[in-house]
């Protein structure tokens, strides 16, 4: 059993917490954390850092179960199986995680993505970057007020 999976499986006991109450302070599926305790795959992004940080700060527990309670975490649908971000399918899992992490760690500055933006995220490795023109003209054009 790996160390991360040990952890998680610490955190629950030391808690006395179910993994669907884990999967719900870490803003993951219960799924996801299922695969973590069983070790089919180990976290990534801010989550790595907030289970060392359960691990060993009682403190963060609490803190997370205000926040919780406060209703301050987005959730971005998402499926580390088939990855996919809204439901926009990514070619693997380094482009899947890689774009997942960075619209997660732009969430926790109050953006909230849409669908577009994880298709213009998706575009960028099947496309190539698009050009500032490009991301103004479709800014733009999601702001418009139509016509009626």
């Amino acid at each position: 059993m790996s160390r991360t999976a040990q952890n998680i499986k610490f955190i629950r006991q030391h808690y006395g917490i179910s993994q669907r109450r884990l999967a719900s302070l870490l803003n993951v599926s219960v799924r996801t954390v299922q695969h973590w305790e069983q070790a089919d795959y180990a976290p990534s992004g801010p989550a790595v850092k907030l289970i060392q940080l359960l691990a060993n700060n009682d403190a963060v527990f609490t803190e997370l179960i205000s926040i919780e309670e406060d209703e301050a975490i987005m959730y971005l649908a998402h499926d580390d199986q088939a990855f996919t971000i809204m439901g926009v399918p990514f070619r693997n899992e380094e482009e899947y995680r890689s774009s997942l992490n960075a619209i997660i760690n732009n969430m926790y500055e109050g953006f909230e993505p849409t669908v577009d933006d994880i298709k213009m995220s998706q575009e960028f490795y099947t496309k190539g970057p698009l050009s500032a023109e490009e991301i103004l003209k479709r800014v733009r054009a999601r702001n418009a007020v139509p016509n009626k």
